[in-house]
């Protein structure tokens, strides 16, 4: 039972419906939690009964009792032995047992513990039996209320159970009005007997009531285990004990008034006996099947639906934070468009101003070379051509054939001419020897080339 962690319970009957729902407590045991009375129409409590994936960590069981008009009840004797084996047994004498036809009823049994006193004594197990299209009917209802029921069982066999039946007599536990009185006897330390007895409503209860134990009682007188005049046992509270004893004193039977359990109590000893497995479940395989498929498909469609919505909602995050993102892009690129036209404007600018202030350089860097040119050029040596592209000088000249050194020495000089600028370094970065490409009439055409070091970037 401690897998179970709460249940629910639902009584039908002719005065309408209870519904219980219980908790699991830490001994073990139920304990009812709440009650509530319903219509025939009412809706069950939202949610009570019925079952989420938060089942599968808390076990919730649910627990249907047949409207009692529509169960049998039986009482046989048979040898010791364990619920298979008593199950076998039970179904060979179906066919004595039962009112209706094998194929048409469900059934389950009761098997109530041995005297300690005989430990060789045959078992009295109650069987329990309901037709099947009163049962499917009953499922039916409850299915279209969104109860549905892990174990459908007896109502008044736990009040039986919970009442100490060892003393010898009959035990009558009177239902409520339209509702059938359970009857059994007990004799030589065993339940002999046991039947749920229609009454009709009125007063003329008592009388049939009376008239149906009587011919219980023939009955047992012939089967041999009723001895004598049978002692009335009366479970019923006072209001009841007062419609009912009168009837039997005025007959001059024995009686014996019994507090009957409380009915909160009686719903807690059902859910607890139906947790530990008991085998009085009235439900038939195909609806439990059913409901166990029903169950488990439902966890699959809530959680295949969840991970829809939540895909969904990723899906709409997505695109709205691309939407925000798309909208700062526009807004991005519409200020880059309004900034571009400045920004090229002022490239432009920029680069002008760097082309002119080059040119500035070359200007000055040219009247540098020209000045040390003038500066340095020796007699009976004349240019004739002067070529100036940036950082490259060259010169072009003649002088008489004699003068050839002075050109050399001219060349010397031009490598050791500081730079006005940066006195520290030279104006030329290199000068090429001067070259003498031709000799004509005692004169000579000489050449060569200086290179600036710096004259700023191009």
């Amino acid at each position: 039972m401690a897998r179970w962690q709460s249940a629910n319970l639902l009584h039908t009957s002719v005065a309408g419906r209870r519904f219980w729902q219980l908790s699991a407590s830490s001994g073990d045991r139920f304990t009812v939690q709440g009650e509530k009375a319903l219509l025939a129409n009412d809706a069950l409590p939202s949610g009570a009964a019925a079952k989420d994936w938060q089942t599968l960590f808390r076990p919730k069981l649910n627990i249907a009792w047949l409207p009692p008009e529509k169960v049998f009840l039986r009482a046989v004797q048979l040898p010791a032995g364990d619920a298979t084996e008593i199950s076998q047994m039970v179904e060979l004498q179906m066919e004595k047992l039962s009112p209706l036809p094998v194929t048409h009823v469900v059934w389950s049994f009761y098997a109530m513990p041995r005297p300690a006193d005989k430990p060789d004594a045959l078992q009295t197990v109650i069987v329990i039996i309901a037709a099947r299209s009163a049962v499917e009917e009953y499922l039916g209802q409850l299915e279209t209320q969104g109860f549905l029921a892990d174990r459908l069982e007896a109502p008044g066999l736990d009040q039986l159970l919970a009442v100490d039946i060892h003393e010898e007599g009959v035990w009558l536990i009177p239902g409520a009005a339209g509702e059938p009185a359970l009857v059994a006897w007990c004799y030589g330390g065993s339940v002999q007997n046991v039947t749920l007895v229609a009454l009709p409503n009125g007063q003329e209860r008592g009388a049939q009531l009376r008239t149906q134990i009587e011919q219980i009682a023939w009955a047992g007188e012939l089967e041999g285990w009723l001895p004598g005049t049978p002692k009335i046992n009366l479970v019923a509270n006072s209001t009841e004990a007062g419609f009912w004893v009168p009837i039997f004193e005025q007959a001059g039977d024995e009686i014996r008034v019994v507090a009957p359990v409380p009915e909160a109590q009686l719903v807690a000893r059902s859910a607890q006996r139906c947790a530990n497995g008991g085998s009085t479940n009235l439900m038939p395989l195909e609806f439990a099947t059913r409901y166990r498929q029903q169950f488990v498909d439902g966890l699959w469609l809530r959680g295949l639906f969840t991970v829809l919505g939540l895909y969904f909602v990723g899906v709409l995050m997505y695109f709205g934070a691309l939407y925000a993102l798309r909208i700062k892009y526009n807004r991005v690129k519409s200020d880059l468009a309004t900034i571009s036209l400045s920004y090229t404007n002022a490239y432009k600018d920029h680069e002008q101003l760097g082309i002119l202030e080059e040119r500035q350089q070359l200007k000055f860097a040219a009247l540098d070379c020209y000045k040390a040119v003038a500066e340095h050029l020796p007699e009976g040596v004349t240019i004739d051509d002067v070529h100036f592209d940036r950082q490259k000088f060259e010169l072009r000249g003649s002088a008489a054939s004699d003068d050839q050194d002075a050109v050399e020495n001219f060349n010397e000089e031009l490598r050791h001419i500081p730079n006005p600028n940066k006195p520290d370094q030279t104006l030329f970065a290199e000068v090429s020897p001067p070259t003498f490409p031709q000799i004509r009439n005692n004169m000579v055409d000489w050449r060569f080339t200086c290179k600036l070091k710096d004259t700023g970037s191009e």
